[in-house]
């Protein structure tokens, strides 16, 4: 016999399953996958013999098996990012529009962020400021909130704008103190953005590993039925590649089993 001393490498494939209609979509690769792994446990019940001398074992009978797994991948597309948030990509397109909006009892030293809807919860982003970008009708002013009229504040001694953004922070030693309110009329640029949304419930799907190892025979696994969810820690900011974790559920299909493990094929 010969030994098949492997190092295993592959790429996987996820096809999330609907909700409602309970179809097969397509199959999506995750990208770079550092880590993957299958963990199968069983428990038993077992019988000794009790009659004469010490126990001993007679029976032992499988009452159950886990399979679960995990892998992670270090590919930070937005796709994969709504996985580990049970959630789902959108593009989110704006129309060209021009907004007043008030904000009572601002700070300086504090930002605000512009253009936050029930529609559209993180705000603005593109606003454009007349003479550095965009088409002459549109408009951007602030103005301190005061009577008889409002008094026009000045870009870079009252506030700042970040236009890619939409967040104006208030400057400190300017014409604005604590407490007082502002008026902000802008314009968004028409343009379009991918949106994560976070979901509640776990991501169901099939999940396929195609094997490319360097050394040892390849074996390509199939998994019909299997539910994702977040595992650990996603580390939005520190002096590492991001990776994204995830915990493979793996269940058994309505029909046929759990898992298929295939060689690769060999022509007559």
């Amino acid at each position: 016999m010969t030994n098949n001393y492997t190092l295993g490498r592959g790429e996987i494939y996820f096809a999330r399953r609907d909700p409602v209609t309970k179809a097969l979509g397509g199959e999506r690769y995750l990208g770079n996958t550092p880590e993957f792994n299958l963990t199968f446990e069983s428990e038993n019940l077992e019988h000794f013999s009790s009659d004469r001398g010490i126990r001993e074992k007679d029976r032992s009978v499988i009452l159950q098996i886990t399979r679960s797994g995990s892998l992670v991948t270090d590919n930070v597309e937005p796709q994969n990012v709504a996985l580990f948030f049970f959630g789902s990509t959108d593009a989110l397109t704006v129309a060209q529009a021009t907004t007043t909006e008030t904000f009572d009892g601002v700070e300086p030293g504090m930002f605000y962020q512009l253009g936050m809807t029930a529609l559209n919860p993180s705000g603005a982003r593109e606003v454009i400021y007349p003479g550095v970008a965009g088409p002459p009708d549109t408009t951007f002013v602030v103005e301190k909130v005061a009577l008889p009229s409002n008094i026009a504040l000045a870009a870079g001694t009252d506030y700042v704008l970040n236009t890619a953004l939409g967040r104006i922070e208030i400057l400190e030693g300017g014409a604005l103190a604590a407490g007082d309110s502002i008026e902000v009329t802008f314009t968004v640029a028409a343009s379009t953005r991918t949106r994560i949304i976070s979901g509640s419930s776990p991501i169901e799907g099939a999940l396929r590993f195609v094997a490319f190892n360097p050394t040892g025979d390849n074996i390509d696994y199939f998994l019909p039925s299997v539910s994702l969810s977040p595992n650990g820690d996603y580390a939005l900011k520190s002096d590492e590649w991001q990776q994204i974790p995830f915990t493979v559920e793996v269940l058994k299909p309505d029909s046929g089993e759990a898992l298929y493990a295939d060689g690769r094929a060999v022509t007559a």
